[in-house]
């Protein structure tokens, strides 16, 4: 563990540790495919991190931000129109070895909880613990971490993470750890859209869960 977070620091700057540029390769544009349909196209911010703000930081790839994301139900309209535009889009561009295409959203966001202690709430409402805010990589190196980011950690294999202003959470994403419980998820969902009238997107299944029946049962959308 302190190999991993010696390197990581290292490629923050935070030692004096160098490395050996890698070789260029030189390869066709045209031969180039994308490996996934649809990514998020958010003007995120980074800051290097401290050591402190380092510990207990989840890290994933860029790629990876807001996949499964939270909206308040007043943006269902406007989603649905982006999931339906994006499903087009996806299939045209679908080849045996990737996508020839990515659909970048840009999203005009507004509040998904409003509220200077939002972060607060919804930690409240998952049973969920507070960590530092997530870093964001490529896959090469540590792009840095997410400035007025915040994690929350919930018991077995989610995690939720954002960004916050001091009048909101602008943003609320969410991350399954590979070979979790999507189920988990799921509740998550139904907890937050009870409370705050939320809805799930996830962008790569191209469906959105909307609402929670009172029989328990989950309402989905999908074009």
């Amino acid at each position: 563990m302190k190999k991993i977070i010696s390197t990581l620091l290292t490629s923050f700057g935070l030692s004096a540790a160098t490395h050996a540029a890698p070789p260029v390769q030189m390869i066709d544009p045209k031969t180039i495919r994308f490996t996934m349909p649809t990514v998020a196209a958010d003007d995120i911010r980074f800051v290097m991190p401290t050591k402190e703000s380092f510990e207990g930081a989840p890290q994933f790839h860029e790629d990876e931000w807001c996949q499964p994301e939270f909206f308040p139900l007043s943006m269902l309209a406007e989603i649905q129109r982006m999931l339906s535009e994006y499903k087009a889009f996806e299939k045209k561009n679908r080849t045996q070895y990737g996508w020839n295409e990515i659909y970048a959203r840009r999203i005009k966001r507004s509040a998904v909880i409003g509220g200077g202690d939002a972060v607060n709430e919804i930690a409240e409402t998952v049973n969920a613990t507070q960590l530092p805010a997530p870093i964001l990589t490529t896959a090469s190196s540590p792009l840095g971490q997410v400035k007025d980011g915040f994690t929350l950690e919930l018991p077995g294999s989610v995690t939720l993470y954002g960004l916050r202003t001091a009048q909101n959470v602008s943003m609320l994403g969410a991350i399954v750890a590979h070979g979790g419980d999507n189920s988990q998820l799921t509740k998550v969902f139904a907890a937050l859209a009870k409370k705050h009238q939320l809805i799930l997107v996830d962008w790569r299944a191209q469906q959105v869960l909307v609402s929670v029946s009172d029989a328990g049962g989950i309402n989905a959308w999908h074009p």
